[in-house]
């Protein structure tokens, strides 16, 4: 897990430092800026309500979430299995996707690409807890009809994939969430750009 969330932070800061480069700009300072205007008056109390409401719920959701495959339930004794990289996507997923919404409000203009890329960071997160070690994929066969040696067949081979690929699962889900704050950054750097090109031309 710690291998899968340290190669798609990589990956994302990579593809950031390259993209910033060619558009002249830096990584680090394009960033910076996002946060310090998103955190900074007058949007600083949206911002704030925004971590607390969602991303501290968020972040204990995943604390146990990740590590509940391992433990055989999504519960708090799931807690016990936590490693470190489960931490780490934890409150990289649960901290950035408000990080995302506060910076996008900002800059009021989100992409269609950056909403998905969250939303799909987070479903990407979810999968292997909620698909290997629930009733949902059995309760989901026999709906459909299967028979119970069908449900007990074909449930054990999904739930299996899904336990044995969870850290690619969470590693995706975290370059997701990652990538999506980058252009949310980007967005907001070209609508400060903007409005300074506009300032200047009033003038």
């Amino acid at each position: 897990m710690l291998i899968a969330d340290l190669a798609a932070i990589v990956v994302v800061l990579l593809w950031a430092t390259f993209a910033a480069r060619r558009a002249g700009q830096s990584a680090g300072v394009l960033a910076a800026a996002a946060m310090k205007l998103a955190f900074t008056p007058p949007a600083v109390l949206r911002s704030a309500l925004l971590m607390l409401l969602i991303g501290v719920p968020l972040t204990a959701f995943y604390l146990v979430a990740l590590p509940a495959e391992r433990f055989g339930a999504l519960a708090w004794g799931a807690l016990q299995f936590l490693t470190p990289g489960d931490a780490i996507a934890a409150v990289l997923i649960g901290l950035g996707v408000p990080v995302s919404i506060a910076i996008n409000l900002t800059t009021r203009k989100a992409r269609a690409a950056q909403a998905t890329l969250t939303f799909g960071g987070v479903i990407a997160a979810l999968l292997p807890s909620s698909l290997c070690c629930t009733t949902l994929i059995p309760s989901a066969l026999a709906t459909l009809g299967a028979s119970a040696p069908v449900v007990m067949h074909l449930s054990g081979r999904f739930q299996g994939f899904f336990a044995q690929y969870a850290a690619a699962f969470i590693g995706v889900a975290v370059a997701a969430v990652l990538l999506s704050l980058w252009l949310a950054a980007s967005n907001l750097a070209a609508g400060c750009a903007l409005s300074l090109v506009t300032t200047k031309d009033d003038r």
